[in-house]
């Protein structure tokens, strides 16, 4: 009850604040409507609040709260261990040939796909009309790289060695997730195996050193700041480098890398690290 509280709280304080800022103003950003910058609002001071806490406290406020659930309640649930990684199937009705490999985002530090990813995953694989395995890889800093990339490789071998073909793979992420999405893909060329299909990064965090512009720049405005980001992005990169294109990969070398779909918001704080991303791996 008291974590509850604590969101009531904020969710009442961030509706005056944007209130207020938009009268005095008007809106943060031009295209945002008064639902939007309210939901931004709530994030910034969400994320602001717990910015001193643990991890694993921080891990336990994540997973216990409510999360939207209408896709959810359209597809079905399996829960296994593939290659000792847990894992989730969400199956749409009439599911058509074909998987989407799902890699949850959370900093590599929290998240889950039982909890704050769940409805992501079962929305892809809805509007996909495949099956979507979501994975639960290992979290940093008790795990740090390459702790999440070998998770992430075995349960792709898994797949295959269950018949799944790789050209009929999808592999898909948001922010850290996205990072390991294609950090999967160049670790599949690297070693010689067929890459899956494509993959798809939502908001990919390729640039853990926030050596772009939009990254601070959006601290005026994007929640997260750049300070719990590159904290974050030391606990999961150990003693490598932050340009370590290893943890980097906005940093690697892209050639030969099966097609890319990059999803961007025109004002966040990821966007000069994604579109530097889209335009390496056209060259």
């Amino acid at each position: 009850m008291p974590a509850m509280l604590r969101l009531l709280r904020i969710l009442l304080q961030s509706l005056l604040t944007t209130a207020r800022a938009r009268w005095k103003g008007g809106p943060a950003r031009p295209t945002w409507g008064f639902q939007f910058e309210w939901i931004v609002a709530f994030l910034r001071q969400d994320f602001s609040e717990s910015a001193s806490w643990s991890y694993p406290e921080l891990r336990r406020d994540l997973d216990a709260r409510r999360y939207p659930r209408q896709a959810l309640q359209r597809v079905t649930r399996r829960r296994e261990q593939l290659a000792g990684v847990p894992a989730v199937w969400f199956t749409p009705r009439a599911a058509g040939p074909g998987a989407v490999l799902f890699l949850h985002g959370g900093s590599y530090i929290f998240g889950s796909v039982e909890t704050s990813h769940a409805e992501l995953a079962a929305a892809l694989a809805e509007h996909s009309g495949v099956e979507v395995v979501g994975i639960d890889y290992r979290l940093a800093p008790e795990h740090p790289y390459p702790a999440a990339l070998e998770d992430t490789l075995a349960v792709f071998d898994a797949l295959v060695a269950r018949g799944h073909e790789p050209s009929r793979i999808v592999v898909a992420g948001d922010s850290a997730g996205g990072n390991l999405a294609l950090s999967l893909q160049l670790a599949l060329r690297d070693r010689g195996s067929e890459q899956a299909r494509a993959a798809v990064l939502y908001s990919p965090w390729v640039d853990l050193g926030a050596s772009l512009p939009s990254c601070r720049r959006a601290d005026a405005w994007d929640y997260g700041q750049t300070s719990f980001l590159l904290r974050h992005a030391r606990d999961f990169a150990g003693e490598r480098a932050l340009d370590d294109p290893r943890v980097s990969p906005l940093f690697a070398e892209l050639r030969g890398l099966a097609p890319l779909y990059v999803v961007l918001g025109g004002a966040e704080r990821l966007v000069d690290e994604g579109r530097e991303l889209t335009a390496r791996a056209r060259r």
